[in-house]
């Protein structure tokens, strides 16, 4: 069965009228005929004011006035209901995502963020001492280098301090005194968490 837009569409086209010539001749708004020839119901100010027209449409096209808004009622009660194509649910779908990507990657990223600085507040920096070795026998001065967290501070003795470069590693020398003696190594980084060695030598000479 025809629908209302086709009906109208067809009887205006027989008679030689251009949407503008009838929106003229009825003083109905032109988007208003070409939303009821397209069936576009949602696009009419009202049901009360798409029937109106409707009625004067028909009699300035012959056609049956009750007829036709009994089609549009029945049409307009139950829309026809478009079901979106894959290919706009896949745009719909792309769009979401790239709208939401940013948002996700920025919230790892700063939970990432938040892990690191927590790991960084309860757990002590790392401390590895390459030399010298626990128990050695040296002449001095004596080396000291080892690694660390970069953040971190090196403190020697408790009196010399060193800075580690960007890769944690740290580097020094010191004049220890003939005999056995020991090494207090100190790492402690910005919220005051340390890790320290104590290493026993022995200095032969000078």
């Amino acid at each position: 069965m025809k629908t209302v837009g086709q009906i109208i569409r067809t009887a205006r086209q027989k008679r030689g009228l251009s949407i503008d010539q009838l929106s003229s001749l009825t003083k109905i708004d032109g988007k208003y005929i070409n939303a009821l020839e397209q069936d576009n119901y949602s696009s009419l100010p009202s049901e009360t004011f798409a029937k109106g027209f409707i009625r004067n449409l028909s009699l300035r096209l012959d056609l049956n006035p009750s007829e036709l808004v009994a089609i549009f009622r029945r049409d307009f009660k139950h829309p026809e209901q478009k079901v979106p194509s894959k290919r706009h649910q896949r745009f719909v779908l792309q769009g979401i995502t790239s709208q939401i990507l940013p948002f996700a990657l920025g919230c790892v990223a700063f939970i990432v963020y938040l892990i690191f600085q927590f790991r960084a507040i309860v757990v002590p920096p790392k401390l590895t001492i390459s030399q010298p070795g626990d128990g050695s026998v040296l002449v001095s001065p004596v080396e000291i280098s080892g690694d660390t967290a970069v953040d971190a501070l090196v403190y020697i003795n408790e009196e010399i301090k060193v800075k580690p470069d960007s890769s944690g590693h740290f580097f020094t020398r010191i004049n220890l005194p003939v005999g056995e003696t020991e090494i207090g190594i100190k790492a402690t980084n910005r919220f005051s968490r340390s890790s320290s060695k104590i290493l026993k030598i022995t200095i032969i000479s000078k």
